[in-house]
């Protein structure tokens, strides 16, 4: 009968040996991150998405030098090639691919080079992102904003992972990294498109670890509060706001490799996570009493609310006006550690 409903016994080992192994690399990493980080990584192919600057270039010197063979994804080649070639020189492996993320295709080309010219991959690391910050009463005109922000942040980074899973589920072995924001514990105001595309990454991962857990294959979702990167600099009311550090950006990453953990997530994001849970009505009132205080210019008439940029926003990458004349592919500010990426 086709609507028969049928049982299976579940396979419950695996959870025992995951929960052996969570301890001893929250443990390795804790007293000897840099021994642990090469214990976990040598040998390994490592795709790094977002990869031509800042924390990912960053990331992606300090996984070579432990011994992975990194596979670097953005969009301007003449940046990847010279990290590519940094790395060269150091005396480790990298491999370059560039493309957009956006374009569907551009996810599948790149997962098949990558599969054709290594074999695997070990590691996705989906760092790059894409953010628009901006009033939801001055997108009643702008649908795209929601839908750029989507393409990038959620069908980009889960297009990439469903072309290099079947591998992963195939050899037991895997780790899929989303690259998310405390933003989606805070809940800021202004930035509706952007962490709308991250809850919904966030959805996909969790349901995905569910579903895999007794697997080897794993997912980790990394919530990075505000990074003080030169990309932040502009926009003054940052200047105000507490800010993680570059180097501890870099940490947060290479031990979310290391230990596997499910997700990443500092006293900021786990305590607007408690308030929101137990006190929602306050939290909304603080948001919206710091949403009042900071002005922001509406547009100036029917043509500008369809095409003026959105105040004190940095872009992901220095690019052409002419390219991108609304100004509006930016870096959210709970995502800022990964500046300029692709």
């Amino acid at each position: 009968m086709s609507g028969q409903v049928k049982f299976r016994r579940p396979k419950i080992l695996p959870y025992f040996s995951r929960a052996k192994e969570h301890w001893e690399w929250n443990i390795k990493s804790l007293l000897k991150p840099k021994d642990a980080l090469r214990e976990r990584v040598n040998g390994k192919v490592i795709l790094l998405t977002g990869a031509s600057s800042g924390i990912g270039a960053q990331v992606a010197h300090k996984l070579a030098d432990a011994g992975a063979t990194l596979l670097l994804v953005a969009r301007n080649r003449d940046k990847l090639d010279e990290l590519a070639q940094e790395i060269h020189n150091r005396g480790g492996k990298a491999s370059v691919y560039p493309g957009n993320l956006t374009v569907m295709e551009d996810c599948d080309r790149i997962c098949q080079e990558a599969l054709r010219d290594h074999g695997r991959v070990d590691i996705l690391i989906n760092n790059a992102g894409r953010s628009i910050r901006r009033s939801i009463k001055f997108t009643f005109d702008r649908f795209h904003d929601y839908e750029r922000t989507m393409q990038l942040n959620y069908f980009g980074s889960i297009r990439m992972a469903m072309n290099l899973l079947p591998g992963m589920l195939e050899r037991n072995d895997g780790h899929i990294i989303n690259v998310s924001t405390v933003g989606v514990q805070a809940n800021p105001a202004r930035f509706s498109a952007y962490l709308a595309s991250k809850w919904a990454l966030e959805g996909w991962s969790w349901v995905a670890a569910n579903e895999f857990a007794h697997t080897n294959v794993r997912f980790s979702t990394i919530n990075y509060p505000l990074v003080r990167t030169p990309m932040i600099a502009p926009t003054k009311i940052y200047d105000y706001m507490p800010v993680m550090s570059p180097e501890t950006a870099v940490k947060w990453m290479l031990d979310v490799i290391i230990t596997q953990n499910k997700r990443k997530l500092g006293v900021m994001g786990k305590g607007a996570l408690l308030m929101y849970y137990i006190l929602p009505k306050t939290s909304e009132t603080i948001v919206n009493a710091s949403y009042q205080v900071v002005y922001e210019a509406p547009p100036t008439g029917p043509k500008a609310a369809a095409t003026a940029p959105a105040a004190g926003i940095e872009s992901d990458e220095p690019t052409p006006a002419a390219q991108h004349p609304e100004g509006d592919i930016s870096e959210c500010p709970f995502h800022a550690a990964q500046q300029k990426r692709a």
